[in-house]
């Protein structure tokens, strides 16, 4: 009786050359240091040291519970995220809601090696909320969460957007996404040498063309490196 896409917009899938023309953003060395240095006392550190230093997504971070962290052998699993949704009613009223849902595909389900200063810093981030939930007492509500509000609570993707906002402003760093700390982290390990199908498992992308068509563009000095190894054929 009714078409259900009589009043949806359809949204044509963007070709293959406009994925690999968009221009990703990530921090520089010198951005990454002012970031740090504005982090400094904050009580999120930990979160924003986590997507740098694992490169999970907001929704990934903003999930991730204590059990999830394995201490002994420095790794992280991810197997959930949290995202903000408006739930609507039968009487026509709405309301956002956090919810958890499983990562958007299977292979996003994964474990992270975590460098050991990260683990550290993961140490003293626990420290700091059992010291909020002493203060807290009753009021505090323990959903085991990583990252949480001072009396527990999950953190909403916009309270974090202004936290981030004011943290680039402090550090004097040009507004940037907060993926943009993801993608760093995979620059960062291109840079190092990593191949291409190991930061793509810790990506969590489902195929290793998505990682080429995000990141091979965005190294040059890599590619000039690797270029300068077929020398010796023209000796």
């Amino acid at each position: 009786m009714k078409n259900p896409c009589s009043e949806s917009k359809i949204i044509i899938p963007k070709n293959k050359s406009e994925i690999e023309n968009k221009e990703i953003e990530i921090f520089s060395d010198e951005e990454i240091k002012a970031f740090k240095d504005a982090l400094k006392n904050h009580r999120l550190k930990c979160l924003f040291l986590m997507a740098l230093g694992t490169g999970m997504r907001q929704g990934e971070l903003l999930a991730l519970k204590w059990d999830d962290i394995d201490f002994n052998n420095c790794e992280v699993r991810v197997n959930k995220s949290i995202k903000n949704v408006k739930i609507i009613a039968s009487d026509g009223t709405s309301k956002r809601e956090i919810i958890e849902q499983t990562p958007k595909t299977q292979t996003s389900n994964r474990i992270i090696p975590l460098p050991s200063n990260l683990i550290n810093i993961l140490k003293e981030h626990k420290q700091l909320q059992e010291k909020e939930k002493k203060e807290a007492g009753n009021s505090y509500n323990d959903n085991k969460l990583v990252f949480a509000t001072g009396i527990g609570n999950p953190i909403t993707t916009k309270n974090l957007f202004n936290i981030y906002k004011s943290l680039l402003n402090k550090a004097g760093i040009k507004h940037k996404k907060f993926h943009s700390l993801r993608h760093t982290y995979a620059t960062k390990l291109f840079e190092k040498g990593v191949p291409l199908k190991t930061v793509q498992t810790l990506l969590g992308h489902s195929d290793i063309s998505i990682t080429a068509e995000i990141y091979t563009h965005v190294m040059p000095k890599e590619k000039i490196s690797a270029v300068e190894k077929l020398n010796d054929l023209f000796e």
